[in-house]
């Protein structure tokens, strides 16, 4: 007998106690199936062997009824027993090597992997599958540590690329949530996920065939766009750096038109600070620091900035809260990691947002910049950090770094310093502009995350002219305010800088500004 084709897009993981009380988890299945489920396994850790076996009799009924196979979870016996298409044991269960001598080759195993280690070990133990978890945080378990995409990414890309084990993501994965994780977690190998596992989104839905429906939609879609960033189709047609740059004076225009509202979830240092800059550009801003009224204000809002400046449980709430809507609305969201390397808790705050979104722009310092580097994989120099800013000279090539961040999470990125930088990943450029004193005031840095939050506001299709052009608005008044006969120190030079925002002419982003094109790739 051949072992079964299977398609694991999306795999229903079932469990009586999460099952709506408005039907029975054997019509659950056959719902989540006619909703398009391609693989059903049955998780029943409380029966014993014979109601197991009575319940899973009833379960293969469905699922041969409609030829989609079935697995059973952590009991070889009941497995055989039914003749079950195979089963799917933990790490804590039977061991790879001993279900697979009891299955025999035909049957279909797969085995709960969460580090890249026991990933390899199921390849070479002859898995078919593996499942990759936890995700997110779950209701059937309570893991001491969520992997997100970014920790899926990191066990794709350490198996090989070409060989036949497949691949599942588990663990709260839901129809606003799957598109997102298959997408982002494609790795650089060219691995992309072959399936999604789901549990309380199918069975404890009111409706289960459209539950599944939509998972099955959102998975196509997300593997889709995943296909398209491992082999870079994501990165093709964009324009000239300097045909870009020609667009620099109406964005402002446009900008002091419309007037965008932007929703800043920020640190109380530079509120006020990032507030009167937004509004001295010509943009409205909304400093509103809570998750209850987020949904609401995504409706309205233009964009978002999601500083980590001041760490307070309910603003990491709101930030995630904010940023999910925001993706849902299609409003674009920069995401300024003050400090991301000075603490453990800063550095699992930026993860936890780069996993539970997606940043459209990444605003940060090298020491900042360093450390989201680190948390996505990207093997950079090390550069130690103090506080919230970096020590030493930064990196050897900035460029690269930025070039390369920008591409693994299909973003643009903002290294500010001495020289600025910006790429989103095909498209890099260096601004020279700026003044001394902008690094001797605070907030300096949270201003041109805020600066950059109103151009992406009214340059939805560009990111990275927007990014360009808030980098370059506040450099310009940076450099205007400090050659002001007025200014005499730090202190003089804020309340200038403030006016100069304002006085700022649209010409002026092409006539002064210092940006050279870096040509990183032929």
């Amino acid at each position: 007998m051949a072992k079964p084709v299977v398609d694991y897009s999306v795999y229903l993981v079932t469990d009586s106690d999460l099952n709506h009380p408005s039907r029975t988890l054997v019509q659950s299945v056959e719902d989540s199936i006619l909703g398009g489920v391609t693989l059903v396994q049955l998780r029943e850790k409380d029966l014993g062997n014979q109601s197991f076996i009575e319940l899973a009799r009833k379960v293969l009924a469905i699922t041969r009824k409609y030829n989609v196979p079935l697995l059973i979870n952590d009991n070889i016996f009941v497995a055989l027993a039914i003749g079950a298409e195979g089963a799917h044991v933990g790490q804590d269960d039977i061991s790879c090597v001993e279900a697979r001598r009891l299955l025999g080759p035909d049957k279909i195993l797969g085995i709960s992997t969460g580090t890249p280690e026991e990933a390899q070990k199921a390849l070479a133990d002859g898995a078919d599958y593996i499942g990759i978890g936890t995700c997110f945080m779950t209701q059937t378990k309570t893991p001491k540590r969520t992997l997100g995409p970014i920790g899926i990414r990191t066990i794709l890309e350490a198996l090989p690329a070409n060989n036949d084990l497949k691949t599942v993501a588990i663990g709260g994965i839901k129809d606003d949530n799957t598109r997102r994780v298959v997408a982002h977690s494609a790795g650089s190998n060219g691995r992309v996920l072959d399936g999604v596992a789901v549990v309380t989104g199918i069975v404890g839905a009111v409706d289960a065939k459209l539950a599944s429906e939509k998972l099955l939609v959102e998975y196509k879609a997300g593997r889709e766009e995943g296909l398209k960033r491992v082999q870079g189709e994501l990165f093709k047609g964009r324009t000239q750096v300097e045909s870009v740059l020609q667009t620099l004076p109406q964005l402002l225009v446009t900008l002091r038109e419309k007037s965008p509202l932007t929703h800043h979830i920020s640190n109380y240092v530079v509120m006020n600070d990032t507030a009167n800059a937004t509004l001295a550009l010509g943009g409205s801003p909304i400093m509103a620091p809570s998750a209850m009224e987020a949904p609401d204000l995504s409706k309205v809002v233009s964009s978002v900035v999601l500083n980590i400046g001041t760490l307070t449980d309910s603003f990491v709430d709101c930030m995630l809260v904010a940023g999910k809507h925001a993706n849902a609305q299609g409003k674009p969201v920069i995401f300024d990691p003050v400090g991301a390397g000075a603490t453990s808790l800063r550095r699992e705050t930026a993860r936890r947002i780069l996993n539970h979104m997606h940043v459209d722009i990444i605003k940060g310092n090298a020491g900042e910049i360093s450390t989201i580097a680190s948390i996505i994989g990207c093997d950079t120099e090390s550069i130690a950090m103090r506080g919230v800013d970096s020590l030493g000279s930064g990196f050897s090539n900035p460029a690269a770094v930025i070039e390369a961040i920008a591409r693994r999470e299909n973003c643009v990125v903002v290294m500010t310093g001495k020289t600025d930088y910006v790429s989103d990943g095909v498209r890099t450029v260096a601004i020279e502009n700026g003044h001394e004193y902008q690094g001797r005031i605070t907030g300096s840095g949270c201003i041109v995350a805020s600066s950059i939050a109103s151009f992406a506001a009214i340059s939805p299709n560009d990111h990275f002219a927007a990014a360009i052009a808030g980098v370059l608005a506040i450099n310009l008044a940076g450099e205007h305010a400090g050659n002001r006969d007025d200014v005499r120190g730090p202190g003089t030079f804020r309340a200038a800088f403030i006016d100069e925002m304002a006085n700022l002419k649209p010409e002026q982003l092409l006539t002064e500004a210092k940006i050279n094109t870096i040509s990183l790739r032929s």
